[in-house]
């Protein structure tokens, strides 16, 4: 499999080269030809020409139909019909051809798609063609009209054919040891590629086994605040103090709002991102069913275009958040309806703002009601934790702006 692969790299590179050569070489062929018939009252219709243009048309052909032929039969059908040329040259003008050039791109071409030993035959069999065709001049068996007996001696046909060996001998070992290069360049690119591959392998099945442990970690520890808090629960039913109750009452909800943060990791397939609106709406709705015991009318609404936080400050805000929701609950409200309460989370530059509100009746003496609430005291601190900047506003109603710097990963939005 890993050999077919390079294999079918290498033949996709001679491929493009043989097309190129194709097109190229027999648009060149064209414009020789046309050269060649001039001056027109020189032109005679002889048995080259129809060869010369069955030679181009075949060329051209190939080249049309070039993905549906192999390579070996492209590369044998431009070898023999340059094999053809060269015969017909020579036969018209003997050792004065202009197409010598013929028995250096014959195993040129030869060499790009086999190996050394079928190139040394092919250009053997071109060689022994070239010296037969000499002898026959030599013998004075075939003639030209171009060609002169006493500049064409048989030693020279020799001579061309030593300087034409030496000069593709250079060219085609140049381009074999050039064809191996490519080929163990691609084999060895290959390795290195197999060896991503499987390291990429490796690397995803660890982050696999890891994001299912950290599923694992956030659904157990939601489960064992759910427990704690059943038993905070269960202990409420034993205590007849209402202000002790009210506090047991406000822990479960503390630690339910931790647990729905993994709640929500647990279930996301980013564990470190909350979709923090949902998060928002859901735990307003388990402070309100638990904490709004006279069925006041209470409107909550967000403005939230901060997609995900992280859980480094998914948490802080959650718990944050809960006892803001929890003290207008009960004590900011002192009207059955028409209450509201609206949270807005948007990003400022770098910072992400927050603002809480309600329209209940306030806080008269805000710095020294938040001195004695167990509640304001947490809220002090985990603001301070998020290194968050606070104002507030307590005349008529109650509302808390802060802001605090974003992570890169929060950084977004909502389209």
């Amino acid at each position: 499999m890993h050999s077919n692969y390079v294999t079918q790299e290498n033949a996709d590179l001679k491929q493009d080269l043989i097309d190129k050569v194709l097109l190229v070489g027999t648009s060149i062929g064209v414009f020789v030809f046309l050269i060649s018939l001039f001056p027109l009252e020189n032109f005679l219709l002889n048995a080259d020409f129809f060869f010369d243009i069955l030679g181009l048309g075949v060329l051209f052909t190939t080249y049309f139909f070039r993905d549906r032929i192999s390579l070996e039969v492209k590369m044998n059908t431009i070898n023999v019909i340059l094999i053809m040329l060269l015969i017909s040259d020579l036969l018209e003008n003997g050792i004065n051809t202009p197409d010598f050039i013929l028995m250096v791109l014959i195993p040129f071409f030869t060499i790009l798609v086999y190996n050394l030993r079928v190139m040394l035959i092919v250009f053997g069999f071109c060689s022994v063609l070239f010296i037969g065709i000499g002898h026959l001049y030599h013998l004075e068996i075939i003639s030209s009209p171009d060609y002169n007996i006493a500049e064409g001696s048989i030693f020279r046909w020799y001579e061309t054919l030593l300087m034409l060996s030496v000069v593709t001998f250079v060219i085609t070992l140049f381009v074999s040891k050039f064809n191996d290069r490519v080929y163990n360049l691609i084999l060895n690119l290959e390795k290195q590629n197999k060896e991503l591959v499987k390291s990429q392998t490796l690397i995803e099945e660890n982050l696999n086994e890891k994001n299912v442990l950290l599923q694992e970690i956030h659904h157990r520890v939601k489960n064992n605040l759910a427990v704690v808090s059943g038993l905070l629960s269960l202990q409420s039913y034993h205590v007849e103090n209402e202000q002790l109750k009210m506090v047991l009452e406000k822990s479960m909800n503390r630690i339910l709002s931790i647990a729905k943060v993994h709640e929500m990791l647990y279930e996301s397939k980013k564990f470190n991102n909350i979709p923090f609106e949902e998060y928002i709406q859901e735990l307003s709705e388990i402070i309100l069913s638990s904490m709004n015991q006279e069925n006041k009318e209470i409107k909550f609404s967000t403005d939230i275009s901060v997609d995900r936080l992280s859980i480094n400050h998914g948490v802080p805000l959650g718990i944050i958040f809960n006892e803001l929701i929890t003290n207008s609950v009960k004590y900011g409200f002192e009207e059955t309806q028409g209450n509201q309460i609206l949270i807005s989370v948007k990003q400022v530059g770098e910072n992400i703002k927050v603002v809480y509100s309600d329209n209940g009746v306030g806080i008269h003496d805000f710095e020294s009601a938040s001195e004695k609430s167990l509640g304001f005291t947490l809220i002090k601190s985990l603001m301070q934790q998020i290194e968050a900047e606070y104002e507030y506003e307590t005349e008529n109603k109650f509302q808390l702006s802060f802001s605090f710097p974003a992570e890169v990963n929060e950084q977004t939005f909502k389209s």
